[in-house]
């Protein structure tokens, strides 16, 4: 048992404590024991010019504690929330005390590469000297790499527009401001398998919300999900003193106090403030206040352009949304199988033939209670597709098939093979055919239907999706990080409204005798079929409405 403590206090996370001539190892190991103890001696320049002994904040505890017990930690942050100083300081403490420990930060500008290594010599300078690792002899810091005595060191990089190329494994690492970097892609590919290398490697990424639809995004919802080996930190921007204002005699607005009671914690010095930031920087824009002050994990990701759907419509489906399961029957990631007898309807997207980067994507419907229950996405030719597509029919009960006409290859293909239970437009049009007054009408339908819980979105995919959906025709955006983004899935979604609010399906035992074969049903009798009831119900004496298999 002695042993085993020895050994523990020996070492940290597999590395070895560095030893040099004149250093007190019980007070640097002591620097380990609880995650804010070196910090505390380290002196910094405050705002106001001052210089002192760190004095954590709440939301740098936060970190603290999430670097003691995660090796890979994302963090979502708000602005000026003094992360990447508390970041810094955690790699000076391993890169000097760790024996050999090599430490990288990368930053996107020179300039912001220079202030954060001065931040870090001057902490290392002023540090008592039985705790402070000597240099390299020979070897001064530089203006962006200083080296221990041990073999470790730290060097700062700037990355610019490109990926930095870091030449050989690391230990540490720090990327400030990921958001913003233009090489997000690129680095995920080159730079953290690199670091993976290290079996005992940890990561800092700490950035505010970015463009929505990048690598960045997509990164931050794996995490979300726990599908990545990064630990999710979000940190809420009212638990920080610096994000309020004492007024005494403010009044929130009707508005104001709806947005208070939706994040716990918050007061209404913590409103002043946003209405301040709100009245000067951000000129009354609350989605420009969110990309820096984000409310929630899911908040202040900006699209291209103004997205269709409330945030505030998703955001609750979001937090009890699921992961995508295991791929199953046909390549489908199915929540639910098929019921016997029970119908379905299967709403598909396709891309055309020579739409380099294009998705298709299909999800399948539960049409009696209008959840998702399946869904598809991948680059796939028009012709395989619509095999998948009688596929993925079949199995569901021969649900009725609903695709977009827009890109005629596909349904021309499911056409000319005589498939069954097709949907039409009308009699001269097969298939969903996208027009900009139905797309509009599908896409309000689509917001009263989830506000009202009477339609159900189960896969994170496709709900985050329609957080960016900007109701453009144009299939793909064009995000920072130069990688074209889709909305195939949030498309199904509309699709779907729209054929809920025109068609009622039943369960076998309800069904009537339909007067239409399969095959036949358009869009225009479902709307003939929306007005007859309509009619029934105001008068008695009309005739019974149609109904449809």
């Amino acid at each position: 048992m002695a042993n085993a403590k020895k050994k523990e206090i020996a070492q940290i996370g597999g590395a070895k404590f560095a030893e040099a001539p004149g250093l007190h190892q019980g007070k640097i190991r002591a620097l380990f024991a609880t995650p804010d103890a070196f910090v505390s001696m380290c002196q910094i320049v405050r705002e106001d010019e001052s210089t002192g002994y760190m004095e954590p904040t709440h939301t740098q505890k936060k970190l603290l504690k999430a670097y003691d017990e995660n090796n890979w930690l994302m963090v979502n942050k708000f602005r000026q929330a003094k992360i990447t100083t508390i970041s810094v300081m955690l790699l000076l403490r391993d890169c000097m005390y760790l024996s050999g420990v090599k430490g990288l930060l990368i930053a996107e500008r020179q300039d912001t590469a220079e202030d954060i290594f001065e931040r870090i010599l001057f902490a290392y300078n002023r540090l008592p000297d039985d705790v402070r690792m000597p240099l390299t002899p020979g070897k001064k810091a530089g203006v962006t790499q200083m080296q221990f005595v041990h073999g470790g060191g730290i060097k700062v990089l700037t990355a610019g527009g490109r990926s930095p190329a870091i030449g050989r494994s690391i230990d540490r690492l720090v990327i400030t401001e990921f958001g913003e970097a233009q090489w997000q892609r690129k680095a995920a590919i080159n730079i953290f398998p690199t670091v993976n290398k290290r079996p005992n490697a940890k990561v800092i990424l700490e950035s505010t919300p970015g463009r929505a639809g990048s690598h960045h995004e997509q990164m931050w919802r794996s995490a979300l999900e726990g599908t990545s080996r990064f630990h999710p930190l979000f940190l809420e921007w009212w638990e920080d003193d610096s994000c309020r204002e004492m007024e005494e005699d403010f009044e929130p607005t009707l508005t104001e106090l709806e947005y208070l009671k939706r994040h716990s914690g918050m007061s209404k010095y913590n409103l002043a403030f946003r209405r301040r930031g709100l009245n000067t920087e951000f000129v009354g824009d609350s989605r420009l206040f969110s990309c820096k002050y984000p409310s929630d994990p899911y908040d202040g990701w900006l699209g291209t352009t103004n997205p269709v759907m409330p945030a505030d419509v998703l955001k609750p489906w979001l937090a009890r949304a699921k992961a995508d399961p295991e791929l199953s029957h046909w390549g489908c990631h199915e929540f639910e199988g098929p019921m016997p007898g029970r119908q379905y309807l299967i709403t598909a997207d396709p891309a055309g033939f020579g739409s380099t980067g294009d998705k298709s994507a299909l999800t399948v419907w539960d049409a009696v209670d209008w959840k998702e229950v399946a869904f598809w996405e991948d680059r796939e030719t028009p012709d395989r597709f619509a095999q998948r597509l009688k596929q993925i029919q079949l199995r569901y009960n021969q649900a009725l098939l609903a695709v977009e006409s827009n890109a005629t290859a596909c349904i021309a293909i499911l056409k000319d093979q005589g498939t069954r239970n097709l949907l039409w437009t009308d009699r001269n049009h097969p298939g969903w055919y996208a027009t900009q007054k139905r797309v509009q009408e599908s896409e309000a339908r689509l917001v009263q239907m989830l506000r009202q819980e009477d339609l159900t979105i189960q896969s994170r995919g496709t709900l985050h999706q329609l957080l960016n959906y900007d109701g453009s025709k144009k299939k793909r955006v064009k995000g920072e990080d130069g990688i074209l983004h889709h909305f195939d899935r949030a498309r199904t979604a509309v699709m779907a409204a729209d054929i809920f609010s025109k068609r009622t399906f039943h369960t076998p035992a309800q069904e009537p005798d339909s007067a239409y074969t399969a095959g036949q049903v358009t869009i225009r009798q479902l709307d003939d079929l929306k007005r007859h009831k309509k009619q029934s119900a105001v008068s008695p004496f009309k005739p019974a409405s149609l109904s449809w298999s």
